[in-house]
């Protein structure tokens, strides 16, 4: 299709219009991406992940960054093995108790009858203060290992949580058992840090106290290997 338009001298000039509805335009390849493919690109560096960085998710203690790949190994409450004892002492003075109750009511001794009330007292107020006690140890203390770091968390109402990364373990081991934890298969375990301004883990009633300390000191030590070889390969 041809039109004509007037320059500013008064000539006519042709103005020609191409019909490009048949054409095509070959598409432009992105640019290559910074990492080769197979590669995973840093977090931080896919829009999805600065936002999730931006909203605070990759501060959660459970999926956030730095914490890729850790899974629970362990996890374990204040024993209440470590209350067997006291709760058989009260078992028989129960049974005493009963026995005390059976003569008095039942052959009418009725001198004993305020020594009787005064015994079932005493027996009701230990067995309160014993589920009480059992209750406020099982409670107290909780206990996690994984396969990067400690926690121990101690208290009910003033709860105090400490963290120690397995990379800074210096040693492990147990206290002294007495015979009966010892029949019980109860004990402490310490981890001592290798930094001074650490403090001292103690997981104290925990069941099977050397299979904790070796599960400890084995991922412990697995760690150490593990970051050895990425400065290795470094």
């Amino acid at each position: 299709m041809n039109a004509t338009n007037s320059n500013p001298f008064g000539t006519p000039e042709p103005v020609i219009s191409i019909d490009t509805s048949g054409l095509s335009v070959a598409p432009v390849d992105p640019p290559d991406s910074l990492y080769p493919e197979g590669i995973p690109e840093p977090r931080g560096t896919d829009p999805q992940e600065e936002q999730r960085a931006e909203a605070g998710e990759n501060t959660d203690p459970i999926e956030g960054t730095g914490v890729e790949g850790e899974v629970n190994v362990w996890e374990a409450r204040y024993s209440k093995r470590n209350f067997i004892g006291r709760t058989v002492i009260r078992a028989l003075l129960t049974l005493a108790w009963g026995a005390l109750a059976v003569y008095t009511w039942s052959f009418n001794h009725t001198d004993l009858s305020k020594l009787t009330w005064i015994a079932l007292g005493i027996v009701v107020f230990l067995w309160v203060a014993l589920v009480f006690r059992m209750s406020q140890a099982h409670y107290s203390h909780y206990y996690r290992l994984t396969n990067r770091r400690l926690f121990v968390s101690t208290g009910v109402i003033n709860r105090r949580r400490d963290m120690l990364e397995l990379l800074r373990v210096k040693d492990v081991f147990t206290r002294q058992q007495s015979l009966m934890e010892r029949w019980l298969g109860l004990g402490t375990v310490i981890v001592v840090p290798s930094e001074k301004e650490l403090p001292t883990f103690y997981l104290t009633g925990v069941d099977d106290p050397k299979e904790v300390m070796d599960l400890i000191w084995h991922h412990a030590r697995a760690e150490r290997d593990q970051r050895s070889v990425k400065v290795d390969r470094v």
